[in-house]
């Protein structure tokens, strides 16, 4: 599904024409990328919390990078620490991603049976089923969807600067984006 060397070679590039790192998105990550995660580390990450990673960023853990250059500050890396924090509860990522279309918070509507409209506050229901993969900033992240109907797709968590939790594109298609953007 990944061509690493050429994935490799756009970085390459990327860092070539932006060293000083000057650009936001290469603040944190300064153009380099982990080494790859073995499959057995994510088939067992799978097996403990029940669910299957979506194929393309499964693929990209294996054959590309555990994490680093990508998109706003770049790609948290699978299984640190960071990574491990940002998570809201990895017992949830079986529970289908509730939302199939942009999401606020609403006085009238709640989002699971547990809490009442307006009770959830930022509760880890609004996010069953993804998880959080990058740093937008201001508050703001980039989530990969692993379980429910919108199972592969980024969506961007802006709910912290009072917007919407947005669908975006299959994980593939938004980091090929990035990569293929024009400076």
């Amino acid at each position: 599904m990944w061509d690493a060397d050429e994935v490799r070679e756009r970085i390459r590039v990327m860092a070539e024409a932006g060293p000083e790192c000057r650009d936001f998105s290469a603040r944190r990550h300064r153009w380099v990328l982990a080494p790859p995660v073995p499959e057995a580390v994510v088939a067992c990450f799978e097996r403990e919390h029940h669910f299957e990673l979506p194929a393309s960023y499964r693929s990209f853990l294996t054959a590309v990078s555990r994490g680093g250059a990508g998109p706003a500050y770049g790609l948290y890396e699978f299984g640190s620490k960071s990574w491990l924090d940002r998570q809201e509860d990895l017992d949830l990522l079986s529970v289908p991603f509730p939302h199939t279309e942009p999401f606020l918070p609403s006085p009238e509507q709640p989002v699971c049976a547990e809490h009442k409209p307006g009770e959830e506050d930022f509760s880890p229901c609004w996010f069953t089923g993804s998880l959080v993969i990058a740093e937008i900033g201001c508050g703001s992240f980039y989530r990969l969807v692993v379980t429910g109907p919108g199972r592969g797709q980024v969506w961007t968590d802006d709910l912290g600067c009072g917007h919407a939790l947005s669908p975006g594109p299959d994980f593939r298609d938004w980091y090929t984006q990035w990569l293929t953007r024009t400076r």
